[in-house]
């Protein structure tokens, strides 16, 4: 398979993917295809933390672990911003990480590239590949990880974007089977269920969404309960 053809098909699986978890899969996959190397993976930052949403073995999550908690490395530093790509040829000779330089070594990873996962909103993460052998990529890799990563980048955010609006929708359905429970129970308008289930969110310091899912899931205690209006 081409380079083209590789693209071509990366471009349709990501088009089907419904999820970023299947978004992340495809194009971790498709990264170690295209380079021929041994192993592929994403790393972002949630919450303060390195996490790694899809890598194709569960050394390449142990390397980014390893990132975690030395503080450097070339995908860290890929996703904290600098140089767009990291060319790594040999991690044990190399200097500008060299205490994960030498734990990757350690656990069988001597060239790496890393590219930022970024739209021109906001940054994402970085796409990393590995290779068990020294000087394994050149410069013609680096380029073809670092234009997956700018097509990559936008299917993220796309596919985070539309799972963003599904999970917006679903809360806002039931909160309103909530607002229906609640004025078919005590006779109130709409305007007085959101109020109710706004108050109870506040007092009880719950989300909007946890607290309709409850009042669904306890119809029957309604009326024992009728709202303070």
């Amino acid at each position: 398979m081409t380079l083209n053809d590789l693209i071509a098909s990366m471009a349709m699986e990501l088009h089907d993917a419904e999820t970023p978890a299947e978004t992340a899969d495809t194009i971790a996959s498709y990264a170690r295809l295209s380079v021929a190397a041994d192993g592929a993976g994403l790393m972002v930052v949630r919450g303060g933390a390195v996490e790694t949403i899809a890598d194709t073995s569960d050394d390449i999550e142990a390397a980014h672990q390893l990132q975690a908690e030395l503080g450097e490395g070339p995908c860290l530093a890929a996703l904290e911003g600098g140089d767009a790509t990291y060319l790594v040829r040999d991690t044990r000779a190399d200097e500008r990480w060299p205490r994960w330089g030498r734990a990757a070594a350690d656990i069988g990873f001597h060239s790496v590239i890393s590219s930022t996962l970024e739209t021109s909103t906001r940054r994402i993460g970085s796409l990393n590949v590995y290779a068990r052998g020294v000087d394994a990529f050149d410069d013609d890799d680096a380029a073809v990880i670092s234009w997956l990563a700018t097509h990559a980048s936008v299917a993220i955010a796309n596919v985070t974007e539309r799972e963003g609006l599904r999970t917006a929708l679903s809360h806002r359905t039931v909160i309103g089977q909530a607002e229906g429970l609640l004025m078919s129970s005590f006779g109130i308008d709409a305007d007085q269920a959101f109020a109710y289930l706004k108050r109870l969110s506040q007092d009880t310091n719950t989300k909007l969404v946890k607290i309709a899912a409850e009042i669904i899931e306890n119809t029957d205690q309604l009326g024992r309960h009728e709202p303070a209006l």
